[in-house]
């Protein structure tokens, strides 16, 4: 697995492309829901729910990308 850091432009040019990206949004419960700042289409995952992440992963393709951000 590579792991790389890219920037609110790069990922806004994903978007904006309609490339195949999964947008994940693992900020702590508690920023996420008195947030009214959301990505359209991203997904949320509780960083803290380690099953729910499992259950998120395991029918993915290792191959596809997958962009997390947090707060």
């Amino acid at each position: 697995m590579e792991i790389t850091r890219i920037s609110i432009d790069t990922l806004k040019g994903m978007i904006d492309k309609q490339e195949a990206v999964t947008i994940l949004d693992v900020r702590q419960p508690a920023a996420y829901s008195g947030s009214n700042k959301k990505i359209k289409g991203s997904v949320y995952l509780d960083p803290n729910n380690e099953e729910g992440i499992k259950d998120f992963l395991k029918d993915r393709d290792k191959n596809a990308l997958i962009v997390a951000y947090c707060s």
